[in-house]
């Protein structure tokens, strides 16, 4: 009767044990629920675009992902992507994916900075360095350049310029001495600072 009770007793382990690794070992399958972000690369970027893709994989394809409580389409793969709008300054984006009975979302968080961008050309179409001189033999110069957002006001030697729907500008600059200091600058209502380059022109004889 003893060596009865042993075989129930080593027989009832091992159904136990069977039980427990069809269970995932006692551990449920919302806990191995996992959120990449694949795009962008890091969690604190700085930017001068109006939005910024958001992109990922989530372990479960049946899960739920939101970008800012907004729900996101999630591909049978897993993958997920979201144009985010920015607005000037700092931008907080957390990213939170759940699945059946998980208590709690997973989230990620990401902190994208946006800027206004100014770059200046020279008249050879090449990018200026505001730390290097231009040298022109002429009696004027054309300064044009590219702002990041259209809407964005532009000055130029303190004249408004035209900005084009892709933020183009142009403008041509009378040089009065021999040795001249030009300022654009690009500002935007969102923005509270104008952005400012000074550009150095030496008229050569």
């Amino acid at each position: 009767m003893k060596k009865l009770n042993v075989v129930l007793g080593v027989g009832l382990l091992a159904l136990t044990a069977v039980v427990f690794a069809a269970c995932g070992g006692g551990r449920s399958t919302a806990a191995q629920l996992r959120l990449e972000i694949t795009a962008p690369s890091g969690r604190t970027v700085t930017v001068d675009t109006p939005t910024q893709m958001i992109s990922g994989i989530v372990s479960d394809p049946s899960g739920t992902v939101t970008v800012n409580d907004v729900q996101v389409a999630v591909d049978n793969d897993g993958s997920f992507s979201h144009d985010f709008e920015l607005g000037y300054g700092a931008n907080r984006i957390v990213v939170a994916a759940t699945n059946e009975g998980r208590e709690r979302p997973l989230t990620r968080t990401i902190n994208v900075n946006r800027n206004l961008n100014l770059v200046l050309m020279s008249p050879e179409g090449l990018e200026i360095d505001p730390k290097t001189p231009i040298v022109t033999g002429e009696n004027a110069i054309m300064i044009s350049g590219r702002v990041s957002d259209p809407a964005a006001q532009v000055m130029v030697t303190g004249d408004r310029v035209e900005v084009d729907e892709e933020g183009n500008f142009s403008s041509l600059v009378n040089l009065y001495y021999t040795l001249s200091t030009l300022n654009v600058t690009a500002m935007i209502d969102a923005v509270d600072t104008p952005l400012t380059t000074l550009v150095t022109v030496h008229r050569a004889p």
